[in-house]
């Protein structure tokens, strides 16, 4: 049983070792945009690699700035950046060239065959992707131990469900935190007070905790 936060869809990323790529003729400073997904609870090595991943399939981003900017953009919602989930399932839905296609698969790390059903599932579930059955719905642990590198001092007490998607409140040691996800990433944030929560809904998504651990596990059912 794993004893520390982890997001399974990057347990096995698709992404080998690369350099990150220069789009200086595209316009665009790479390292500048690895910073910014650090910033955005990215993870900046992971976006690096994805961002090779596409354009390795794709050269002519190296230099057309508009296909340069739309693998960054999936290449940092890959990598955990949250803000720009919206905004990469736009592109996604825009590209249609073949060579856009495979680059894009390539930098989600997904067959360019699965790409058309990855796009469609993520409309209704954000935390689908092609390996989640064999994971029997468990997407992603969040919290931990603070004295091993998580966010919280004592096993949370209660969980709630947020309005917006993907979103859940924590009571822990007395303060309340705020989680964000998908199936890339997760955000935990202190709140400065009991938030406003949701009516619990029917989605599929279950969060578990317990008091013998610091972390909670979600789960999605998957749909028959």
């Amino acid at each position: 049983m794993n004893r520390v936060p982890v997001q399974l869809a990057n347990v096995s990323a698709p992404f080998p070792p690369a350099e990150l790529p220069d789009l200086s003729v595209a316009g665009l400073d790479a390292a500048l945009a690895a910073e910014s997904v650090r910033g955005a609870h990215g993870d900046p090595m992971l976006f690096g690699r994805a961002l090779a991943a596409g354009i390795a399939l794709d050269p002519a981003a190296l230099t057309d700035r508009d296909r340069a900017l739309d693998l960054v953009a999936i290449a940092a919602w890959r990598a955990g950046a949250l803000g720009l989930r919206a905004d990469a399932l736009t592109r996604l839905d825009d590209i249609d060239s073949a060579e856009q296609r495979v680059s894009a698969a390539a930098a989600l790390g997904v067959g360019v065959d699965l790409l058309d059903e990855f796009r469609r599932r993520q409309r209704s579930d954000r935390f689908w992707w092609p390996g989640r059955a064999d994971q029997r719905g468990y997407v992603l642990a969040t919290g931990g131990f603070r004295g091993l590198g998580g966010a919280w001092i004592r096993p949370p007490e209660r969980v709630d469900p947020l309005p917006d998607d993907g979103a859940f409140a924590f009571l822990v040691a007395g303060a309340w935190w705020r989680l964000d996800s998908d199936v890339w990433g997760a955000r935990l944030s202190l709140l400065p007070e009991q938030p406003t929560t949701a009516e619990p809904s029917d989605d599929g998504t279950t969060i578990v905790i317990g008091p013998d651990t610091h972390l909670a596990w979600v789960h999605v059912r998957e749909q028959v």
